[in-house]
């Protein structure tokens, strides 16, 4: 099983969509993303070939990837722009990944998608177009997103392809407020 996160996708939509109906009284800085949990969430006892994780650099001094170096991932870090965020350079590094994969192991084998982007579906590019192409040589695919900010047609590519996980139904699990609620072991 290969994984790839979308670290950015998975932290916003949680922060900005669930949160607020979740836990509407908590503080927007102060929620966090459990990575082990989510981790944990995907792994499910599985043997993990590889973890593909992209995420924006942080400001100096905070030790946020300490926690994910912490689970034997790798991040790649990219700058943030000053204009539009990162999301864009988050989403190629990730599709170059997925796309070099199919080429360096011909094997089929899961592929576990940890986003909800739907970027460039209309138009042949993003996680979605990349997925049909490794579907159609036989690889198994999982989504794990929130399923208020998942692109419809990824969860039906899920649905039809392999599994979709609404990780609203794990919020607790693979979310915590800093100085306030722990998440819950899995």
């Amino acid at each position: 099983m290969y994984i790839f996160w979308d670290n950015s996708n998975i932290h916003y939509a949680g922060l900005n969509h669930v949160r607020p109906l979740k836990e509407p009284g908590s503080v927007k800085e102060s929620y966090r993303t459990y990575f082990k949990g989510l981790l944990n969430l995907v792994k499910q006892e599985r043997q993990i070939d590889d973890i593909f994780f992209a995420g924006s650099v942080p400001p100096k001094g905070d030790s946020l990837w300490n926690a994910v170096r912490q689970l034997g991932i790798t991040p790649s870090l990219l700058p943030r722009s000053l204009t539009d965020g990162e999301a864009d350079t988050t989403d190629h590094v990730l599709q170059l990944a997925l796309l070099r994969l199919a080429f360096d192991h011909p094997e089929p084998s899961t592929v576990a998608l940890l986003t909800g982007d739907g970027a460039g579906i209309n138009s042949g590019e993003g996680f979605l177009a990349d997925a049909k192409r490794l579907s159609s040589r036989g690889w198994k695919f999982e989504v794990y997103s929130w399923d208020i900010a998942c692109h419809s047609e990824l969860r039906s590519f899920a649905t039809e392809h392999g599994k979709y996980y609404k990780l609203e139904d794990y919020y607790e699990n693979i979310t915590f407020i800093q100085g306030g609620r722990r998440a819950k072991e899995i």
